[in-house]
């Protein structure tokens, strides 16, 4: 332990490991060293977190946006593809960007809160002056009360597990949207912190248990050890596996029924999985765990965001999934509290669970995340079941797409950034029919949104395009809705639109019912307020 003296004179104790990446753990915290190597700590934000008259540091990252749309061929020369250049940034300084530009992140586990949390702006950021003037952590909904100390820190109390962004300048950054045409992120909005408190973690793998593969930093496995071993334990440190399998270009760790990937706390790993077999069933799914971190930053970019995804019917707990490179996952494979960050460009689509209805679960496909994306942060179809996913949307595609759901729920979505201006939509069902499914606990708390719900009915399939359906509990705080919601007969269409109902949905404070709703919805052809859509 060493003793350091703090900024009032009062002593504390700050506890030092020797290596990097180690767990430094106290009675009711545990955080994390950096993993060392080419991963700098943030120069932007640094976090401490006190308990018990003891003072904890956990290493903060950082990532920012950097232009990427193209690919190199073998010779490396560049190979221009038509549908990256869609997807990709600018070739600009990322600050000159009207979006989010960079973000730090950090992590720990605690147990019996409350604890303090201080967080230290280390420097004047683009956009973001000092001395501080407010301060902002979402979801609002967490009740989460944050205070200035000082020209530069930010301090609030944890009571538990959480995960959350932190918005210095929060308030100036709404008034300065007031006069913003076109909307765009201000303030904190443009290089948050996120920072992940959980629950410590149980049965942690034990390194010394028979048929453990424990990978050292610097010291690479190869294809045969990984499917030997029972459980492959990546030690605090830098781990590139990018490479791994010189037979497949996308360089999959493959991973085994029965098997875990353990990342510890510390750990960095370059490198994406992949189930041994296309679909497995849930139960048969290896699992990806821990407290480390996955990065795609060194994968490819290509032009298939379907099939070189992450994960391929993987289940993930506990993790920190980094710069990915493309879409996260397309499986049906369960993910609890994962966090996704450094989604910058176009295609970086966080989670889809378009789940046939002949594969049920009981459980939830995802539970507890908070994912940042580029591309269309969560998609879900058919008997999909969600909870508990809070949002950090860029300028493109939406937050939530669902489309043809049957039997899903998803219940606990909060938006807390969406930084488009007027072209995309929040919610978009503008595909397919919707049947048996609910949709509860909302919020949608970003600053600005283009419009909230897309639900044109187009000429598809041969029922009703709503179909018992339910959105429930929907709650709107976004002072700046650039257009109204749009619902019904698209075009020449005809298709039977059957109905859907909205219960307890408040915009701004103000509840909608069939007297107001024209306020906040433009309604098409064939609506009847009050039998295609329902108010209550």
């Amino acid at each position: 332990m060493k003793t350091t003296l703090g900024r009032r004179g009062i002593v504390t104790l700050i506890a030092v490991a020797a290596i990097g990446g180690a767990a430094i753990a106290g009675d009711r915290i545990i955080v994390w060293n950096g993993p060392g190597g080419e991963i700098a700590p943030s120069p932007d934000y640094e976090v401490s977190v006190t308990a018990d008259g003891k003072a904890w540091k956990p290493f903060t990252y950082h990532s920012y946006n950097r232009p990427v749309d193209k690919l190199l061929d073998p010779e490396g020369r560049y190979i221009k593809l038509s549908f990256l250049t869609t997807h990709s940034n600018e070739y600009k300084r990322p600050e000159d960007n009207r979006d989010t530009y960079a973000h730090s992140w950090t992590h720990f586990d605690f147990s019996g809160g409350p604890v303090e949390v201080e967080v230290k702006v280390k420097r004047p950021l683009d956009g973001l002056g000092l001395p501080l003037k407010s301060c902002g952590i979402f979801p609002s909904g967490l009740g989460i009360n944050c205070r200035l100390a000082g020209s530069d820190t930010i301090r609030f109390t944890l009571a538990k597990p959480a995960k959350i962004a932190i918005v210095p300048n929060h308030l100036q950054a709404l008034e300065r949207l007031k006069a913003a045409d076109p909307k765009q992120a201000f303030e904190g909005y443009r290089n948050p912190l996120f920072l992940f408190a959980r629950a410590p973690e149980t049965g942690v793998p034990d390194k010394g248990a028979p048929g453990t593969l424990v990978l050292k930093p610097g010291q690479p496995r190869g294809i045969d050890d990984f499917a030997r071993a029972k459980v492959i334990y990546f030690e605090p440190g830098v781990h590139d596996y990018s490479k791994f399998n010189p037979e497949d270009s996308n360089h999959y760790i493959v991973l085994k029924s029965g098997q875990t990937a353990y990342l510890a706390g510390g750990s960095y790993v370059y490198g994406i999985f992949s189930a041994d077999r296309r679909r497995p069933p849930i139960a048969e799914m290896a699992l990806l765990r821990g407290r480390g971190t996955m990065s795609g930053a060194k994968q490819r970019w290509g032009d298939e965001p379907y099939f070189t995804t992450l994960e391929k019917g993987v289940r993930m707990e506990g993790i920190q999934i980094s710069d990915p490179h493309n879409h996260i996952s397309h499986s049906t494979a369960p993910v609890k509290d994962v966090a996704v960050v450094g989604a910058w460009h176009g295609n970086t689509d966080g989670f889809t669970r378009e789940v046939p209805k002949s594969e049920p679960y009981d459980g939830w496909h995802i539970d507890d995340c908070f994912v940042m994306a580029a591309d269309t942060n969560l998609k879900v179809g058919g008997p999909a079941r969600v909870r508990n996913y809070t949002v950090w949307q860029l300028n493109n595609a939406e937050p939530l797409w669902i489309r043809e759901p049957d039997g899903c729920v998803v219940d606990g979505l909060r938006v807390i950034a969406f930084n488009n201006p007027a072209s995309r939509q929040t919610v978009n069902i503008s595909r397919g029919s919707v049947r048996n499914s609910v949709f509860r606990n909302f919020l949608i708390e970003a600053p600005f949104v283009p419009l909230l719900f897309l639900m044109p009915v187009r000429a598809e399939g041969g029922g009703p395009a709503y179909e018992n359906v339910l959105f429930e509990n929907v709650t709107v705080t976004t002072p700046h809705i650039a257009r109204k919601s749009t619902f019904g007969l698209e075009g020449d269409a005809n298709a039977p639109i059957g109905r859907v109902t909205f219960r307890n949905l408040i915009i701004n404070g103000s509840r909608i019912t069939s007297q107001n709703c024209n306020n906040y919805f433009d309604f098409l052809k064939g609506v009847t307020v009050g039998r295609e859509i329902v108010f209550e």
